[in-house]
């Protein structure tokens, strides 16, 4: 997985490609892995010094944090609540083109940040991380993409449901997944 511009699978002779993102080109093949959803957190440190908003306009007020990602959206974050999807633009002090950067700068309470829930689970489990406006998110389905059809390769084909089966077992089948809207 890449945090930063999505590779070209042909130039850059790449087989199979994992994206965590919707934005996947229509000359391109691919098999949606598991449905997965981007929430909003922070450090119950960085809730002490500055109330949790109430709404997303607030949010715009607050020191978020910043992943640069392949989408380049420029601090504008779109969030759904299951009804309709608005988009909020952010700023903050620190901005990464490492999700890893981020989330570590979210633990230390310098801001809120947009990650996916799966990642954030146990940190929101054991109480290091607070999820913010617990009533939007931002869809990021987790996918598959190729360049030809699976029939071609049995190797391809063999990873494939094999990473199916993986996010399946341990992040819930497609169908189980998130409305985000």
């Amino acid at each position: 997985m890449r945090d930063l511009f999505a590779p070209s699978l042909v130039q850059d002779n790449i087989d199979l490609d994992i994206r965590i993102n919707d934005e996947i080109p229509d000359y391109y093949i691919a098999h949606l892995l598991t449905k997965n959803k981007r929430i909003l957190c922070a450090a119950p440190e960085y809730l002490q010094k500055y109330p949790q908003p109430q709404s997303l306009q607030e949010l715009s007020r607050h020191d978020c944090l910043v992943t640069k990602e392949r989408d380049m959206t420029h601090g504008i974050w779109e969030l759904g609540n299951g009804q309709e999807k608005k988009s909020v633009k952010v700023s903050g002090h620190l901005s990464s083109n490492s999700g890893e950067i981020v989330l570590q700068w979210a633990l230390e309470g310098k801001g809120i940040m947009l990650r996916s829930e799966w990642d954030v689970l146990p940190f929101l489990e054991s109480g290091k991380l607070v999820q913010v406006l617990p009533e939007y998110a931002q869809s990021a389905n987790i996918w598959a993409v190729y360049r030809e059809p699976l029939y071609r390769s049995m190797k391809l084909r063999v990873c494939v449901e094999f990473l199916a089966a993986w996010c399946q077992q341990r992040l819930g089948k497609p169908d189980e997944g998130y409305q985000v809207m």
